[in-house]
């Protein structure tokens, strides 16, 4: 009974060590079963909506996690560089946008340092398909961002 206890208190106090540290994991559940896990950044993002569409709180709390998700899995340098760097607050912003005939809820990650922001990366999210697009400004179109890395 008393090892129960201790492994009860070590355990917890491994928990509240790795939120004050920023290593949580979190997850999202697709559509298909698949579980995509990722380690959370170490503090909430900022959430800043560009136009006046209204979402779920479901959607939003998605929305929230892909971007965390994109934080932490991506290969980008200035995103990996501001992700490591920790100076500023990451965020991410929100709109509806059409590309190609397709609707997409439209994610810009930013940078955002006294009254600066910087915005990193556009993202491209089709809801119905559940797939994430980074945009590449050379070549103007979406490339597909691998959601299982």
């Amino acid at each position: 009974m008393i090892s129960i206890a201790i492994i009860s208190i070590s355990c917890s106090k491994n928990s509240e060590q790795a939120k004050a540290s920023g290593s949580m994991n979190d997850t999202i559940k697709q559509k298909d079963g698949t579980v995509l896990t990722y380690k959370k950044p170490g503090e909430d993002l900022i959430l800043l909506k560009r136009d006046q569409s209204v979402y779920s709180k479901g959607y939003q709390n998605r929305l929230r996690k892909i971007a965390e998700y994109y934080l932490a899995k991506s290969e980008k340098d200035l995103v990996k560089f501001h992700v490591e760097k920790k100076e500023g607050e990451l965020g991410y912003s929100i709109e509806e946008n059409d590309w190609e005939d397709v609707n997409y809820t439209q994610i810009g990650i930013f940078n955002k340092s006294g009254n600066n922001l910087s915005t990193m990366q556009w993202l491209f999210y089709e809801p119905k398909s559940q797939k994430l697009y980074e945009f590449d400004l050379n070549t103007k179109k979406l490339q597909e961002f691998n959601l299982e890395k």
